[in-house]
């Protein structure tokens, strides 16, 4: 399934829902069970049971665990079989693309957490003045850092660069989300606990981060402020993407295609990514693990410096695509 989180109108304002992107048009989740249990339910019975066995909310479906998804699989076959398009009080269930917003699936998750899995990613970081190791394979420490989940944001976003930055890159990387979480997971036990996997655009400053790495520590205001993490179209849950180093990933920039690359690359795998976060630590779900981006891309590695109204997208085989605009300045207008 497509799992996404999506903004509707409606008479009491902006409301967000979890949805299935689906040939027909984007199902409600929740709606799709409640039609389904008034089968045999009253409609308020219906509604009660439909919001604990598919919440409206992303992380709460999620953590609940694969019995959810098969209570949503389910309701959306039934829904797509009879053609229905409504509960019985009225309440739509299958919504055109155009008629919705597609949101971040996790749109704010409660962690996200950055790995370096292209050893190639972190030797072209030379020429910017960032000096990082790469990793090996076979490497007894697993480096990470923590980005910021309060900057995530949805698809077409438009990405104001920050008042000190002179502009934007960006990066495109895999991601997992974590479903049910736990802690100490070994590596079949981590597999498990994956729901699914979307994009991540990756935004740097990289000026202020390779200022910022040189004092010996990790990027903090080179890749933290808002807005600096576009993430979406949707989460394509595990069993749709069977082997995620299958995937083939690459960078768009202005509808051209400047870069790709095969996922057989990666140095570890997200199940081995995640055993090691979830040592002595309680993984939550919704924690999204990003594998880093690949040796080109970003648009610093293939020699291109964004101006605003540039178009970036950021493509997965098997995901689909993750656009973005580039904007001006923050705060342009005081810098003159």
């Amino acid at each position: 399934m497509k799992l996404c989180t999506f903004a509707v109108r409606t008479p009491l304002g902006v409301a967000r829902r979890v949805g299935v992107v689906t040939p027909d048009g984007i199902v409600d989740a929740t709606a799709a069970r409640v039609a389904w249990l008034e089968r045999g339910l009253t409609l308020p019975a219906a509604q009660r049971v439909a919001s604990a066995q598919v919440p409206a909310e992303m992380i709460a479906l999620i953590g609940s665990g694969g019995v959810a998804l098969e209570w949503v699989a389910e309701a959306v076959a039934a829904v797509s079989e009879r053609g229905l398009e409504a509960t019985s009080d009225g309440q739509c269930i299958v919504y055109a693309p155009g008629a919705v917003t597609l949101l971040a699936p996790v749109p704010q998750p409660p962690a996200m957490v950055n790995f370096s899995v292209w050893p190639a990613h972190s030797t072209g970081a030379a020429d910017l003045g960032i000096s990082l190791a790469p990793n090996t394979a076979d490497a007894a420490v697993k480096p990470y850092w923590k980005g910021n989940p309060s900057a995530v944001v949805g698809p077409d976003t438009v990405l104001e660069c920050p008042s000190y930055a002179d502009a934007l890159d960006v990066e495109c990387e895999l991601v997992c989300v974590v479903g049910t979480g736990g802690r100490d997971l070994d590596r079949d036990g981590a597999a498990r606990a994956i729901v699914g996997y979307t994009i991540l655009n990756d935004l740097s400053a990289r000026e202020r981060q390779a200022a910022e790495m040189a004092t010996g520590r990790g990027p903090s205001k080179g890749k933290d402020f808002d807005h600096g993490n576009p993430m979406g179209p949707w989460i394509v849950t595990s069993d749709e993407i069977g082997d995620p180093r299958r995937l083939q990933l690459s960078l768009h920039i202005n509808g051209k295609e400047m870069s790709s690359c095969s996922a057989a690359g990666m140095l570890w795998d997200f199940p081995e990514m995640l055993s090691y976060l979830s040592v002595d630590q309680t993984v939550p779900p919704g924690l999204v693990i990003s594998g880093g981006c690949y040796a080109g891309g970003s648009a610093h590695e293939v020699g291109v410096r964004l101006s605003p109204g540039d178009r970036v997208e950021m493509r997965v085989s098997g995901i689909g695509g993750l656009a973005s605009i580039i904007g001006g300045h923050r705060g342009a207008a005081a810098r003159g």
